[in-house]
């Protein structure tokens, strides 16, 4: 497994939204800098940790411009219940394919639980990635405060 490219384009997913619609990625975060969080699912209590802390900080990062996404191989009842249980307000997908997602973002996948393990992505205004944090199990994964500190400083140095 060699991970998606930094400079290259996040790849294209469409996935049923979690309280309708659908959630395609990566248009739904074009224009803004966008952080795409593939989690292992409800049942993950660092997955929980993770969608209730960028839930947290949502307001300093919607000021800094930086859209947030999530998604996971979970069904839509436990999808909504992960969406209402944090208040989330960014956009969570549901039923995503563990093995053609997994194949399509070269990340690891939990054949014995069924789910994609935690890959996570900061995306430029344009949809190119500019970071790829990948998983192999529970632990690693992108924290809010570290994308808002990555984009200031990007932006400070014209970097972004």
């Amino acid at each position: 497994m060699a991970g998606l490219k930094n400079g290259t384009e996040f790849p294209r997913l469409v996935m049923a939204r979690a309280k309708g619609g659908e959630l395609v990625l990566p248009e739904e975060l074009q224009g803004s800098y966008g952080v795409v969080l593939a989690y292992r699912g409800s049942w993950c209590l660092r997955c929980n940790a993770q969608l209730a802390s960028f839930q947290e900080m949502l307001p300093a990062l919607t000021e800094a411009g930086i859209k947030v996404a999530a998604f996971s191989t979970d069904d839509e009842e436990h999808a909504l219940e992960m969406v209402d249980s944090h208040s989330l307000d960014f956009p969570v997908g549901f039923g995503v394919d563990m093995r053609a997602v997994g194949e399509i973002l070269q990340g690891y996948v939990n054949e014995e639980r069924g789910s994609l393990e935690s890959s996570n992505f900061l995306l430029r205004p344009d949809g190119a990635i500019e970071l790829a944090v990948y998983s192999s199990g529970p632990i690693g994964r992108l924290a809010p405060e570290d994308v808002l500190d990555l984009v200031n400083r990007r932006r400070l140095r014209g970097a972004l």
